[in-house]
């Protein structure tokens, strides 16, 4: 870390000294809503790095992911482990997310579009699609943004209609038959009433080979639409409603498999291998088959598989939110309501071969949300006082099917049964969850204000949850059956297992927040923050043996406090803003294996972590713009808890934070060169991520060593067309962003990042 430090601060100091004199450029200023109202950047205590409309587009981000690469401290996969989802979010700010996409496990990070959380990680990794701004704000943001926002919060804010006629359209060309296209367009109805319209198109051909099959993993193909009406009823009303629809058919995430260990505790003379997936894969059952090589196994490329089941991620969302506000002198009456439906199924082989063995389909999910906000924001005490209040409502209602038939033989305590089975968990949940809030900050003197917010939250949590455990098509082995666990009354077919169970719990939680603002002077701001965060508890439902009562995990919490100093000037072409951090995270949710394979989460213990932000922003020259990022974040459990259940592969106090690098370090140049009919500008973005373990186990095969990457850009800009050639993964550095690593089964299958790619990009505004 001081080695990094030291580079910093040298790059600091230098940057200050080769800053030429005033008036040859100076940096925008950002308005940013963390706080629930309009504020500059620089005027909130609170670590955000934020993008502009055009930020965004001279990165290329095409969807929230890609943001990770311009932030410190900031991990965000896009595909859940043992999903296959080539769309779900897995986002760790500071160390604190959630690796899981269950219907019953919480994000740790919430994701906020136009004020309205979106509470699933399925279809999570949002395309950036006609976006005014962007904000990622970095520590919990209990008090204003509610549960589940205990790492930090997304805050994306969508372009509205314009008053006069327009519009852009886009299109970009690369590898991998990449077409993808975008447009939108304003269309003033009347001086009151304005409409816009956005449309999106993303198709690009995978990148893992199954080489058995002759497809191809990790492709893209997804659109999306949205609609926007706004209405200025009065001076003071005015009515602001969306809509959107996203439709994504895409195969299976790119996964190929990194390696087998045998299962803990089978007896050798049952198992001579002492591993079921090597018994499955090596010692093919039927007489006369040639068992396989470890080689033909792994191909050892990490663009190959040998996979041949089931493959795709389906899922269409739809999406409507009413905003109304009402502005009177004296406070601003705000009504958010929201709904949002997502639904689909989604495939996966987790052993990656071609022996037919197991494979894991979720073939109904279905996921409908419901959310109400109310909110006051105002002044008082003849403007010395700043505040919001609020109360929100929010229900969910959804169904996952998870359907496991395993072909060959199942480890249980007594040995290997050689028997197909066929395993169905079945889940609904009814959640819904009840908060108010308020916040407010005081000018004690001109220099000095300070900060204290309230929220109480009541979660209800419903889960229905069915199991049938089958060997059909060979009935009458309820005996054999029974093997795998205590018997249960079966209501169904003499040869089914099944499991039933209602259940419901109840959460509660009072969040604190509370801060000091020191104005030191017209250029910088000094802070001191408290802030509590808590994610609500629930209930593991991926079982692969049966279970008279469903396994549940308790809420986590985090107790932290930061300070940081906020700063911008020298004719404001340079911005330095700086954090630090110590948190307290207590019964830290993670996802393990049981012994018998099944994925679950529990309450690991408590971790304590600290670290530091800094972000540069510097006009060099008024041609020359440079950003500068650098995160470091210690984490280490302090204490553990037992697990609830016999786990395949348990933490220690040595075990790190899953998705938790100790440095980031990112650095990103641009330069604009004018000419007579328009401008070229050339940029170059480098990212590095320290070592980091994509899995709360810390599995060896999903370690992930320090790594580089490389983009670079160059546009040609004339009147209101631009044109791009650009290159992504320059290096062709191939690192493993997800994976999961099952012990209980012994598959360790990987996602790799997709590798150097080139393109160009044509954009016309009108």
């Amino acid at each position: 870390m001081k080695r990094h430090l030291n580079s910093l601060s040298m790059s600091v100091a230098l940057l200050v000294l080769v800053l030429p004199p005033a008036g040859y450029g100076q940096i925008e200023e950002i308005v940013v809503t963390a706080q629930k109202r309009e504020e500059n950047l620089q005027d909130t205590p609170i670590a955000i790095t934020a993008f502009t409309e055009e930020a965004l587009e001279g990165r290329m981000i095409n969807d929230i992911s890609k943001l990770a690469d311009f932030t410190p401290n900031v991990i965000f996969d896009t595909t859940a482990p043992i999903s296959g989802l080539s769309n779900g979010a897995a986002v760790f700010i500071r160390g604190v997310g959630q690796l899981d996409f269950g219907l019953t496990t919480d994000p740790g990070v919430g994701t906020y579009i136009d004020g309205v959380y979106s509470s699933r990680a399925v279809g999570g990794v949002l395309d950036v699609v006609d976006i005014e701004r962007i904000e990622i704000l970095r520590g919990s943001q209990g008090t204003l943004f509610g549960r589940n926002t205990i790492g930090g919060a997304i805050n994306i804010t969508t372009k509205r209609p314009a008053k006069e006629f327009g519009g852009m359209v886009e299109a970009t060309f690369g590898e991998f038959e990449r077409t993808d296209f975008k447009g939108s367009l304003d269309v003033p109805v009347t001086d009151r009433f304005g409409a816009k319209f956005a449309i999106s198109s993303k198709n690009r051909n995978g990148f893992v080979d199954r080489i058995a099959v002759g497809d191809r993993l990790g492709d893209e193909d997804r659109q999306s639409a949205r609609g926007s009406f706004l209405l200025e009823a009065t001076d003071d009303i005015e009515l602001y409603a969306t809509v959107d629809y996203t439709n994504i058919d895409e195969q299976s995430a790119g996964s190929v498999m990194v390696g087998i260990t045998e299962f803990p505790g089978v007896p050798p003379l049952l198992a001579p291998s002492s591993t079921w997936a090597y018994n499955q894969v090596f010692v093919p059952a039927n007489p006369g088959a040639v068992p396989y090589t470890l080689e033909e196994f792994l191909p050892g490329e990490e663009d190959q598989t040998l996979a041949t089941g089931p493959t795709g991620t389906d899922l269409e969302s739809f999406g409507a939110t009413l905003s109304f506000t009402w502005s009177l002198p004296w406070v601003e009456f705000k009504s958010i309501t929201s709904y949002r439906d997502t639904e689909g199924e989604f495939y996966r082989d987790p052993d990656n071969s071609s022996v037919e063995i197991t494979e894991t389909t979720n073939p109904n999910y279905n996921h409908e949300q419901f959310s109400q906000e109310l909110q006051l924001t105002g002044r008082g005490f003849n403007e010395r006082l700043q505040y919001v209040l609020g109360a929100y409502y929010f229900e969910e209602d959804g169904t996952d099917d998870v359907f496991v038939p395993i072909y060959g033989a199942l480890p249980t305590p007594v040995g290997l049964i050689a028997l197909p089975l066929y395993i169905n968990n079945y889940v609904t949940v009814d959640n819904d969850s009840k908060a108010v809030f308020g916040q407010g900050t005081f000018d004690v003197t001109e220099q000095i204000a300070l900060t204290f917010g309230l929220r109480y939250t009541e979660d209800k949590k419903g889960f229905g949850y069915r199991q049938y455990i089958s060997p059909d098509p060979f009935p009458g082995n309820i005996a054999v059956l029974a093997l795998l666990g205590p018997p249960v009354t079966a209501p169904g077919p003499a040869d089914a297992l099944v499991l039933w169970d209602d259940v419901a719990r109840k959460f509660d939680e009072l969040n604190f927040r509370a801060g000091i603002e020191y104005q030191f002077s017209d250029d910088t701001l000094l802070y001191f923050t408290y802030a509590d965060g808590y994610k609500s508890g629930g209930f593991n439902y991926r079982y692969v043996v049966p279970r008279l009562d469903p396994l549940p995990f308790d809420p986590e919490t985090l107790d932290s406090f930061e300070v940081g100093v906020k700063w911008q000037g020298l004719d404001d072409r340079l911005r330095i803003n700086a954090a630090g951090f110590v948190s307290e995270y207590s019964d830290v949710q993670i996802q393990l294996f049981e012994t018998g394979g099944g994925p679950l989460t529990q309450n690991a213990g408590v971790a304590d972590i600290i670290g530091m932000e800094v972000e540069v922003t510097a006009a060099l020259h008024e041609r020359l713009l440079l950003n500068a990022g650098f995160g470091y974040t210690d984490a280490e459990y302090d204490e553990l808890n037992l697990p609830t259940t016999n786990v395949a592969q348990a933490v220690n106090l040595d075990t790190r934070l899953p998705n938790t690098p100790e440095t980031t370090v990112n650095v990103s140049a641009q330069y604009t060169h004018p000419l007579p009919w328009g401008s070229v500008v050339a940029r170059g973005d480098y990212r590095y991520t320290d070592n980091l373990y994509n899995d709360a186990q810390n599995s060896p095969f999903l370690y992930q060593d320090g790594y580089s990457m490389f983009n670079a850009s160059l546009t040609v800009a004339a009147g209101g067309w631009e044109f791009s050639v650009f290159g992504t993964n320059l290096t062709d550095k191939r690192v493993i962003t997800s994976g999961d690593s099952n012990f209980g089964l012994g598959f360790h299958e990987a996602n790799y990042n997709r590798p150097r790619e080139f393109g160009g990009l044509l954009r016309y505004r009108f």
